[in-house]
Formats: C-alpha cells, structure tokens, sequence
C-alpha cells in the first residue's frame, strides 16, 4: 500500500539574496512566524523568528521572491525515532532585479536539478568565483596570510565537456538525475554538460525501460568508443551502431597526451579529457622544474591514487622510475594493461604498480623517492600520509585536489604544523563548469634544512 504524499504549507519571501556558499547557494534572511494556536484559540502570543536559509540558483545582490516549503514530518510508528529532518525545499518564484552576472540557462530542469549549481552565472563569474573560493579557504582553513594563488584556467568549450554520467533510473525505468536534496528521478534525453554523443545515445535508451538502479555512460573524446553498463540488448546495441556509435562491452579506450588509456566501468578517469590534458602537462611541469640543471631521468617518483596509471605512464617519459600506488584492483588491472600496451617502449620497464592503500605504503616509500604525486579522493589525504611526508621529505610534491577545503587542510599541516613544505603555487582549474565543484593543482617545494 502506498502511504499518501503529505501535504507541506508553503510560504512566500520578498528577500534581497546575500552572499554565494561554497556550494553555490546565495544566503537570505526570512522572518517566520511560530506560537499561533492551530486550534483557532485566541490569546496565544504570536513570536516573529529570522531564519537564514540557502536559495538555488540565485547571485547575491538579486531582489527575488522564493517560496519556502515546509519540511516533511515524521510519520507515526516504530521508524519515527530514525527518521531524520531534511532541510526545506526553496526555489526563486519571481526576480525583481536580476544581478548583470545572470544569463539564461539552457537547462530545463536547471534549479531542480542536483547536477548543476552555476549554469545561471555569467562563465567569466563562475572563473572569479571559483578564484575566491580557493582564496578564502587557503586564508581561513590552510592560515596562508597571501596564499602564491594563480587565476582560475578555465574550460575552453564549458558545455558538453563531460565523458562520462552516472544517470539513475526510475521505477518506470526512465534514465534521469535525480532532483536537488532528494532521490526524486528528474528523466531527462539530454544534459547540456554532457557530450553531445552521450546523449544522442540517452536520446535512444530513454525511449525503453532501463534496468535499475543505474545507467552508465562513458565516452572516449580522442577514439570515439563508448561504454554502457549494463549493457544494450542486441536491438538497441543495432540501433546505436547504425547513429555511428561505437559501443563497446568491458572496456573503452582514451587518448591522453598522445597515450591511450584502458578504461573500465568502475576505473577512475577524469571526466573532462580537454581539461585533463591541461591538468597533465600542469602535473609534469611542477613535477619535473626541481632544478633548473637538473637530470630528470636520474629521478624516482611516486604517483599516490594512480587510477588507471595516467600521471604514471606520463611521468615514465621524463623520469627514471615511478612507482604507482592504487587500492582498485580493477584500476591497477587497467594500470599494467596501460604500461605494456603504450608506444614508448620506457614505459614498459620505469613503472611499478603497487596494490593497496596509500596510508600504508607511503611511508616505507617516502625515504626513496624525489618527487610526489599525489591525487587523493575528496577526503583529502590521510594523516598518517602527511607525517610520512614530513619526515622524510621529497624535493616537491603536486597536489591534485578535487576539494579545496580538505586541500587548504592538508597544506596547513604539511606548511605550518610540520613546517617541512613551502607552498610554491595553487593552480584552479575548471575542471566542471556550470557546477561548484574546484579543482587546483598545488606544487609544494622542501624546505632545504
């Protein structure tokens, strides 16, 4: 039996929007009114309340009118006491005056969404905005008074620049994204941020029931095949083929910086070839400059969090030896496929891929090696990662973070708590336009004793 949807009030706001949050969010003040008696008796005081909430798709300064839904209530029985409060629904009903930074958005279901939180800003904003974000964390998180913060790179073409899309999929199986704070499936045949071929083929999966609870579509910009999981019945494989797309079954390929890459469905691989091949040449140059007169090829590197070997197999045409570390089985499979299958034949010999978990292989490295690159998850690094690097430390180390916040941690523990590390440079770079997600390669130089 199918329980029946709660009615929420809803109320309406005239508020000017306030500053941007690191999630793209614009702050306002609402004044709420609690105390009134529900039962219609008089004499109960009536208490006026100022609320900060978070508004989607707005920029500060804006004169709007949002409404507010009120968040759901816990629903009588033995769960009651698991249930857990979300934050209410707010959405911009009407603009008064709207800031110069906005435009109109391509998107549809833009605001609802949870994919994109930037695609109403000017992109040339979005760049400045991004800047300030990583500014102020460095400042305030990281305790760099004057932070060597470079301008923010940005995407050549920011639009259907994504290779690869993770869609849900509806009891209906209808692929989709699913709405901002919710699992709510939003079915879509076409995404803006996603490459035009990805979603010719959305365009034809969307049209029959898909399996749940995912649909996965991965895209190699350089060699035109295409991954989909789980895998199209032999009429639609037909007719995506006769749209002149190449789908493969296990595996892709990618081309990167004149390598090719194998790729499987659960492989880490970035999401922006045309920004990972600016990112890539970012890694090599802050890697291999330690000194002017320098021999690179007498250098022993690490590359953290290899992935399916990209830094590695790039690095292994400049430097003496890398060693690669990995946890994913899948990916370290992909690694070594990748090293003996590249057209440089000092790929084959220079790498060695290690299996496991960058915390406890780091520090029985670190004494052996020159140089460090290290890509960790959102979480940013373990501690005992960064201790390793403080007591034996190499001549330099970039820093590929996804997140600023974790990264402006991680530095102010390797610059000031262990004082073993000058930070050299923080390079932004729009790795996912229209969204507020940051990401910064940060070269960090010994401090010589």
């Amino acid at each position: 039996m199918i329980e029946p949807q709660q009615e929420r009030a809803i109320t309406y706001h005239t508020v000017t929007l306030g500053t941007m949050t690191r999630e793209g969010d614009t702050l306002a003040e609402i004044i709420e009114q609690s105390g009134d008696d529900e039962s219609g008796e008089q004499g109960e005081q009536l208490v006026c309340i100022t609320r900060t909430v978070h508004v989607p798709a707005g920029l500060p300064g804006e004169r709007v009118t949002i409404a507010v839904e009120a968040p759901l209530q816990p629903r009588p029985g033995k769960h009651r006491r698991h249930w857990k409060p979300r934050p209410p629904r707010i959405w911009i009903t009407e603009i008064h005056e709207a800031s110069p930074l906005r435009v109109a958005t391509p998107c549809p279901v833009f605001g609802t969404c949870g994919g994109c939180q930037l695609q109403h800003m000017r992109y040339d904003a979005q760049l400045a905005w991004k800047h300030d974000v990583v500014q102020q964390l460095l400042h305030d998180v990281g305790n760099f008074h004057d932070p060597p913060l470079l301008e923010t790179v940005p995407c050549d073409v920011p639009w259907h620049y994504r290779n690869h899309m993770r869609f849900s999929v509806n009891r209906a199986g209808q692929p989709g994204l699913t709405a901002r704070g919710t699992h709510r499936v939003l079915p879509l045949t076409n995404c803006p941020i996603a490459n035009e071929q990805m979603n010719r083929a959305l365009a034809v999966l969307s049209q029959r029931p898909n399996v749940r609870p995912q649909l996965l579509i991965r895209y190699g910009t350089a060699t035109g095949q295409m991954l989909i999981q789980p895998n199209p019945q032999p009429e639609v494989r037909e007719e995506l083929a006769n749209l002149g797309l190449d789908i493969c079954t296990e595996t892709m390929e990618e081309v990167l910086s004149g390598e090719t890459f194998r790729i499987r469905p659960s492989s880490f691989f970035q999401t922006n070839t045309a920004q990972a091949e600016k990112m890539a040449d970012m890694v090599l140059h802050g890697l291999l400059n330690v000194r002017a007169k320098q021999d690179n090829h007498s250098l022993t590197v690490i590359d953290a969090y290899c992935g399916v070997g990209t830094f590695a197999l790039l690095l292994a045409q400049h430097v003496g030896k890398v060693i690669a570390i990995e946890e994913s089985a899948s990916a370290i499979k992909d690694a070594q496929w990748n090293q003996h299958n590249q057209h440089t034949v000092n790929t084959i010999n220079d790498v060695e891929f290690l299996k496991g978990k960058v915390e406890d292989l780091l520090p029985s490295l670190a004494l052996q090696v020159d140089g460090l690159v290290i890509d960790p998850p959102r979480a940013g690094c373990q501690r005992s990662v960064l201790d390793a690097l403080a007591q034996h430390p190499v001549e330099r180390i970039v820093y590929v973070s996804c997140d600023p916040a974790t990264l402006a941690r991680d530095l102010d523990i390797l610059c000031h708590q262990h004082a073993a590390y000058q930070l050299h440079s923080v390079q932004p770079l729009d790795m996912f336009p229209h969204t507020a997600h940051i990401e910064c390669v940060t070269v960090l130089e010994r401090i010589q004793q």
